[in-house]
C-alpha cells in the first residue's frame, strides 16, 4: 500500500514516548523511595532524641513520690520551727498549712498513674502504712493546736517523720528501677519498631518499583496490542468504506441501467393497448402488463431499498396535510382493493403532521399494499387516532386477512422474508415491502408496531406528531376541456440519450395526441428550437451524452426562448444529489420506470399550471 510508511513511523514515535514514559515512572517511584526513607530516618531520630530524654528526666513516676519526700521535709521543718517558738502563731499555721498539702499529696497519689504502676511493689504498700499511720496520730495533736502541740509533742512528730522518710526513700528508689526498667523497655519497642519500619519501607518502594515495572511493562503490551488491533480495525474500516462506495456506485448505475429498458418496455406495452382488438390480445397484453409492472415493482423494491440505507438520504420534514396522502391511497387502491372484493375505508381527517411527505406516502403505500394482497374477504381501513402521548397521532393501517403468528413479528421486517410463501410466489411481492417501512421510520425517527395472529388479521401502527393546521388557498381548475383533450395537439420535446427509451416516450406521447419532437442532446434541441419550432412542454433524461444532464437543458431552452417553458426530468438515477438539483431548479422529478398513468397526470399538471 502506498500509505505503509505512515505507520511505522507513527509506532516508532509511539514506542519512543513510551520508553520516555517508562523513564520518568521509575524516576519518580526512586524519588518517592528515597523521600520514604528519609522520613522514617528523621521519624527514628525524633523517637530517639524524645527517648533519652524521657530516660533522663525518669518522667513523672519518679517525681511524684519524690515530692511526697520533699513535702515531709518541709512538715519537719516546720516542726523544728514550732519547737524552738512554741508561742509564735505564724510558726504554727504554717505547720499546718504544710501538714495539709503532705496529707492531699498522700491521698492523690493513690489515684494518679504513678500510683496505679507501683502499687503491686512492697515498698508503696510498706511506705502508705507509714504514711497513714503518721497522719493519724499527727490529726490527734493538731486537731486541739494551741493545747497539745507542747515541745514533748512535737520532738515525738519529729521522730515518727524521721521513720516516715525512710519508706517513702525507698519508694523513691524503687520509683527509679521501675522507671528505668520501663524506658528502656520502650526504648527497645520505639527502635524495633523503627527497624521494622525502615524494613517495611524499602520492602513497600521494592514491591511499588517491582510493581510499576510490569504495570508498565503490562500497559505498554496492551498498548502496542491496541495500537495493533486499531490499525487493523482502520484497514477494515477502510476496506469497509471502499466497499460501500464501490457499492453505492454499483447500485447508482445499476438503477440507471437497469431502469432504462424497463421504462422503455413498460410505455411500449402501455402504446399496445389501443391495438389490442380481440380478446386474444388483449389478453395477451394483460399478461405481458402485468409482468412489467412486477418487474418496474421489483426494481422500485430493491433500489428503494439501497436508497434508503445510503448515509447521504435526507428527510425533508414540513407539516402536511394526511388528507392528502390519504386522497392518494384511495385513487391509486381503490380500483385493487374492488377487484378483490374488499372494501377500502380511508377515513377523511383534518389532521396536520409534521413528516417527510415522500417518506410517509411510501410507508403507507407499502402498508395498504401488504394488507390488499393478503386479505382474501372482509375490508382494509385506514385511520388517523389521537397519540398516547399530547401532540401526536397514530397511523394505523388494519386488514380481516390471514394474520401473523406472534413468532414471525420480527421476521416480517427483514428483507426477503415472507410468511407462508417458501415457492417465492412473485405475486406475493418480493418481500421488501416492510423492510423499507422500518426504514423509513427509523429516517422519521419513528417506530413501526404490528399487532397480529394467524386468522385474526393485522394492525399496523406508527406515530408521529402533530402540528396545527395550516390555511391553504385551493386553486380551482380552469378550462371547459375535458382531461381526454388536454394533451390533444400540444408540442412536447423528449430529450433522451437512450434511443430505445426516447422512441418508447415519443411514440406513447404520441399516442396521446401530442405533437413530439424527439432529440437526443442539448445541441439536437437547439437545432430543431432555432427552426421554430419551440416546443409546449420539455420532457428530459437527467444524464445526457457530452456530461450535460437535463436540468441545464431546461434552462438554456428557457434563457433562448425568453420565456418559462413547462418541464420535467426524468431519471433512473437515485443518488440524492440529483434529486436535490432537480429540486434546487424548480422542476419535478420523476423515477424510472414511469408509470403511464402518473406521466400523463403530470403532463396535465404542468400544462394547466402554465396555463394558468
Amino acid at each position: 500500500m502506498s500509505h505503509s510508511p505512515a505507520p511505522t513511523v507513527r509506532s516508532a514515535s509511539n514506542d519512543a514516548s513510551k520508553s520516555l514514559t517508562a523513564i520518568g515512572w521509575l524516576a519518580a517511584a526512586l524519588v518517592i523511595g528515597l523521600l520514604v526513607l528519609g522520613v522514617g530516618w528523621y521519624q527514628y531520630l525524633q523517637i530517639d532524641r524524645v527517648t533519652q530524654a524521657s530516660v533522663r528526666g525518669r518522667d513523672n513516676l519518679i517525681w511524684d513520690f519524690y515530692k511526697l519526700e520533699l513535702q515531709l521535709a518541709n512538715v519537719q521543718l516546720a516542726l523544728r520551727e514550732v519547737r524552738a517558738q512554741p508561742a509564735r502563731s505564724n510558726a504554727v499555721a504554717e505547720l499546718v498549712d504544710e501538714y495539709n498539702i503532705l496529707v492531699s499529696q498522700v491521698q492523690l497519689l493513690q489515684t494518679l498513674n504513678s500510683g496505679l504502676v507501683m502499687r503491686g511493689h512492697e515498698s508503696f504498700a510498706s511506705a502508705m502504712v507509714a504514711a497513714h499511720a503518721f497522719i493519724d496520730k499527727t490529726d490527734v495533736y493538731l486537731a486541739e493546736t494551741p493545747k497539745l502541740l507542747t515541745s514533748s509533742v512535737v520532738q515525738g512528730l519529729l521522730r515518727d517523720s524521721a521513720e516516715l522518710r525512710r519508706p517513702l526513700h525507698r519508694l523513691v528508689l524503687d520509683a527509679y528501677l521501675v522507671e528505668n526498667e520501663r524506658a528502656s523497655t520502650e526504648l527497645k519497642e520505639i527502635r524495633r519498631f523503627t527497624v521494622y519500619y525502615g524494613l517495611t519501607s524499602t520492602f513497600l518502594i521494592v514491591l511499588t518499583l517491582w510493581a510499576g515495572w510490569l504495570v508498565l511493562r503490562n500497559l505498554t503490551f496492551k498498548q502496542r496490542r491496541q495500537a495493533q488491533q486499531s490499525e487493523v480495525l482502520r484497514e477494515k474500516k477502510d476496506l469497509a468504506e471502499a466497499a460501500a462506495q464501490a457499492k453505492s456506485r454499483f447500485l447508482s448505475a445499476a438503477s440507471h441501467d437497469l431502469r432504462q429498458p424497463a421504462h422503455a418496455l413498460g410505455l411500449f406495452v402501455s402504446q399496445l393497448a389501443p391495438m389490442a382488438t380481440n380478446p386474444q390480445a388483449r389478453r395477451l397484453l394483460a399478461g405481458a402488463n402485468a409482468a412489467v409492472q412486477d418487474m418496474q415493482n421489483m426494481l422500485d423494491g430493491l433500489f428503494d431499498l439501497s436508497r434508503l440505507d445510503a448515509p447521504t438520504t435526507q428527510v425533508q420534514l414540513k407539516a402536511l396535510p394526511l388528507e392528502s396522502v390519504f386522497e392518494q391511497l384511495r385513487n391509486g387502491f381503490g380500483c385493487d382493493a374492488a377487484a378483490k372484493g374488499l372494501r377500502l375505508r380511508v377515513r377523511g381527517t383534518d389532521v396536520w403532521v409534521h413528516s417527510d411527505p415522500v417518506l410517509l406516502h411510501r410507508i403507507l403505500l407499502n402498508l395498504v399494499s401488504n394488507a390488499i394482497r393478503y386479505t382474501d374477504n372482509g375490508a382494509v381501513l385506514v385511520a388517523c387516532r389521537p397519540g398516547r402521548q399530547a401532540g401526536s397521532v397514530r397511523l394505523e393501517v388494519r386488514d380481516s386477512g390471514v394474520g401473523i403468528a406472534p413468532a414471525d413479528h420480527d421476521k416480517i421486517f427483514q428483507e426477503f422474508h415472507q410468511v407462508n410463501n417458501p415457492q417465492r410466489d412473485r405475486t406475493k411481492g418480493l418481500g421488501v415491502g416492510l423492510a423499507i417501512v422500518q426504514r423509513c421510520c427509523r429516517l422519521l425517527n419513528t417506530t413501526i408496531t404490528v399487532r397480529s395472529a394467524l386468522g385474526c388479521g393485522a394492525c399496523f401502527s406508527l406515530t408521529l406528531a402533530r402540528v396545527a393546521s395550516q390555511n391553504t388557498a385551493l386553486r380551482a381548475d380552469g378550462g371547459a376541456e375535458t382531461l381526454a383533450n388536454e394533451l390533444v395537439g400540444l408540442g412536447v420535446l423528449v430529450v433522451d440519450d437512450d434511443a430505445l427509451g426516447c422512441e418508447a416516450l415519443a411514440g406513447l406521447l404520441a399516442s396521446w395526441g401530442c405533437r413530439v419532437t424527439a432529440v437526443h442532446g442539448l445541441q439536437d434541441a437547439l437545432a430543431q428550437c432555432q427552426r421554430g419550432q419551440w416546443p409546449d412542454l420539455i420532457v428530459s433524461d437527467f444524464r445526457l451524452a457530452d456530461a450535460q444532464n437535463g436540468v441545464t437543458l431546461v434552462h438554456v431552452l428557457r434563457e433562448r426562448a425568453g420565456r418559462p417553458i413547462a418541464a420535467c426530468v426524468i431519471s433512473g438515477d437515485t443518488d440524492a444529489k440529483v434529486v436535490q438539483q432537480v429540486q434546487a431548479a424548480g422542476l419535478v422529478l420523476l423515477g424510472k420506470p414511469v408509470r403511464p398513468a402518473k406521466l400523463r397526470g403530470l403532463l396535465r399538471h404542468l400544462v394547466r399550471e402554465h396555463v394558468d
